[in-house]
């Protein structure tokens, strides 16, 4: 009996032996650790992808516990970067599987520098201004796309391959964001996370193994609840903004938000970075005597101040604990680290 690893996977013809070799070739970033980055993530690790690139500006919390298949209670207890408890998970997952971590915020200040030598995007964001950025990356540097979203027992999946239809082909904007429900107001399913990221998976080793044309080039919604599918072929819009006349607002930055803004999961506000890194070591060192609970790691300054919980980013930004209100999370950043 042949026990390899991969063993069972090239025994499926679409794969075979030849197509082993090409997974392990490839480079895939991971934008967003939660739910469906979670599922994501740990499929292609043990599919064999060559490198992941894992990419999360958030940490584990235990509310993320029921869905989030790649953290554990410790992870949460200690409030750990997703990008930092995730590689350790995987690498003891798959140790074969190079993995490069990166927790922080993509931007369009960022995003050429991080994703210029990926080979596929898996979007497993919470928020449209970075959905529509990478999908303005996408189309510029001719990257293979795919996404996934779930809300409630509803989720939907898209594959969006080069010189075909963008996702501004089918939504040349966004929705209203106040508008939109997010897992907080409505709740998530946890077996509907795994469906849509399992599928989302699915295509993109399609696309990974060069066979696009298997790979459905447009968007499906199931309903995991009532049991409900629906396929949507995406059509190129001869007057699409993006991969026709090539306009990247988010892309150049004159779009998306850099405010401050509550996470989805609720109970923090993440602050954008205003300007250069900053040296940790020494921030830690200043900070000594002003504030709580300092806590120093490769990725994040952690420390404590009027009640609330604060983490230092190395790429400059910074979530703050226990309120709601930016104005309150700018003004106590202010009051320790002068940003």
């Amino acid at each position: 009996m042949d026990d390899s690893r991969y063993a069972r996977q090239e025994r499926l013809p679409q794969i075979g032996a030849s197509g082993q070799s090409a997974l392990r070739e490839r480079t895939v970033a991971i934008i967003g650790l939660g739910a469906l980055g979670s599922v994501g993530a740990d499929l292609l690790a043990r599919a064999g992808v060559g490198k992941l690139l894992l990419i999360d500006r958030d940490i584990v919390e235990t509310s993320n516990l029921q869905r989030q298949v790649l953290y554990t209670d410790e992870d949460a207890q200690l409030g750990l970067p997703k990008a930092v408890a995730a590689h350790a998970r995987l690498t003891a997952v798959n140790p074969e599987v190079e993995l490069e971590v990166q927790a922080i915020d993509l931007t369009a200040e960022n995003i050429q520098g991080v994703l210029n030598q990926v080979d596929l995007i898996l979007d497993g964001t919470d928020n449209f201004a970075t959905r529509y950025l990478l999908n303005d990356f996408a189309v510029v540097q001719k990257k293979a796309f795919v996404y996934a979203g779930v809300i409630g027992a509803y989720g939907m999946l898209g594959a969006i391959v080069p010189g075909g239809p963008c996702l501004r082909c089918t939504w040349p904007e966004p929705p209203d964001a106040t508008e939109s429900p997010t897992c907080r107001s409505a709740g998530v399913l946890g077996p509907a996370v795994s469906v849509i990221a399992g599928w989302a998976a699915a295509e993109a080793m399609k696309i990974l193994l060069g066979k696009e044309e298997d790979a459905h080039q447009g968007y499906r919604y199931l309903d995991i609840w009532q049991g409900t599918h629906q396929a949507i072929r995406a059509k190129q819009d001869e007057n699409c903004p993006c991969c026709v006349h090539g306009e990247h607002p988010w892309l150049s930055g004159s779009r998306g938000t850099l405010a401050a803004q509550v996470i989805c999961s609720g109970g923090a506000v993440q602050v954008p970075s205003s300007g250069q890194p900053n040296d940790l070591p020494a921030l830690a060192n200043h900070l000594q005597g002003t504030v709580d609970d300092i806590q120093l790691a490769d990725a994040f300054l952690r420390f404590t101040f009027d009640k609330l919980d604060i983490l230092h980013f190395a790429d400059g930004r910074s979530l703050v604990r226990g309120t709601e209100d930016p104005a309150r999370a700018r003004s106590v950043l202010a009051r320790t680290l002068g940003c």
